[in-house]
């Protein structure tokens, strides 16, 4: 499947996700966060519940989305520890944390070249390209991501002082097949050192990244790697929320690759069929009772102040209609600018940009127990 940039359809207030073709004001909008966004480019497609696409556009997507299902499941993990398939001539390595992959992490040191992992791609097709890093504030506020596609390398700019200690995904990338250094980190040009640490490749836009653990949470230790027991980039204070953070991500994981359909009127069933509302009620609801309705949604737990500030496992809520409208689409901030969440754009469950989605309207924390 081709890098698709268009968003979707599908919202009705009181169901909150139905199709429909929004036309939006050029003017610029106020959000739910307080913040201003331009309507300029409104005629995109939405990748939420209200798309905006046509039906042969939605069909392509959809059935680019079955051909990568047919094809047998793949991820792949390269770490620092890696051997030959790690490059990180000039950088700092053999550095240790609860929350690095394995334990052991490499930083970048002035003048030298960037790190580099080796990847191999078994077929030519799209794949998800992930990220392992522990949180520090000495990280790179801007490290630079580079994955080698079959059109050229694309470069991500990356803030690795946050959403650290679990898989993050950088972006999905359409790679030619071979075995070679397909990911390579640099510094970029925010403050802090670039951390290379390890990167996952997975098959498609339908498939979750694997269900790894840092040190810190239970997970295994490198060969030849020591961590102290207090060798971790976090407090007792902030622990809970790290932790609850984590486990509602790999829950909403758990649902990657479900067939969307609205509900009502279809029943909201785990893992056969969801909508957007229906999929955050489901992974919240071990932890907190959530109705199935995205505009209800919005009434639980506290306001985030703005984009800046979410955390990974925050409610993010969108008004594709146009600012003036009910809230259609609700997802889970999962990192890195990127959303879990039920679309009907790609008629499944998916881990994508949030950014291609119209009208982010505001995000909502909510603190379930653990």
């Amino acid at each position: 499947m081709r890098e698709i940039r268009i968003v979707f359809a599908g919202a009705t207030v009181a169901a909150a996700c139905l199709v429909f073709v929004a036309t939006m004001s050029a003017g610029a909008q106020t959000t739910g966060d307080g913040s201003t966004v331009s309507g300029a480019g409104s005629t995109q497609v939405s990748q939420g519940s209200v798309t905006g696409a046509s039906p042969s556009e939605l069909d392509a997507v959809r059935q680019d989305v079955a051909e990568e299902e047919q094809l047998p499941d793949y991820s792949r993990v390269v770490d620092n520890t890696s051997g030959r398939r790690f490059d990180a001539a000039g950088w700092t390595e053999d550095l240790t944390d609860g929350l690095a992959h394995g334990g052991s992490y490499a930083t970048s040191a002035a003048g030298a070249g960037d790190a580099r992992f080796k990847l191999k791609v078994p077929t030519s097709n799209d794949y998800a390209v992930y990220a392992w890093w522990p949180s520090k504030t000495t990280n790179s506020t801007a490290a630079r991501f580079g994955v080698r596609t079959s059109s050229g390398t694309k470069w991500t700019t990356v803030d690795q002082s946050k959403d650290g200690g679990y898989w993050v995904q950088i972006g999905t990338y359409d790679m030619e097949a071979g075995d070679y250094y397909a990911v390579r980190i640099s510094d970029g040009n925010g403050s802090g050192r670039a951390v290379a640490d390890a990167v996952a490749l997975v098959r498609g836009v339908a498939s979750p990244p694997p269900n790894d653990l840092a040190p810190a949470d239970g997970g295994p230790v490198s060969d030849g790697v020591h961590v102290d027991a207090g060798d971790a980039t976090y407090s007792a204070s902030n622990l809970s929320g790290r932790v609850k953070a984590r486990r509602l991500i790999q829950r909403g994981r758990r649902h990657i690759g479900t067939p969307y359909r609205l509900s009502p009127p279809a029943p909201c069933l785990a893992y056969v069929k969801e909508d957007c509302s229906c999929f955050t009620r489901l992974v919240f609801r071990r932890f907190k009772h959530l109705r199935d309705s995205p505009v209800t949604q919005f009434q639980y737990g506290h306001n985030v102040t703005s984009r800046s500030n979410l955390r990974r496992g925050d409610l993010v809520f969108f008004k594709e209609h146009g600012y003036g409208n009910p809230i259609t689409h609700v997802g889970i901030y999962s990192g890195n600018g990127h959303i879990l969440h039920a679309s009907s754009y790609f008629g499944r469950v998916v881990n994508s940009k949030m950014k291609y989605i119209h009208n982010y309207y505001g995000a909502r924390r909510i603190r379930p127990r653990l």
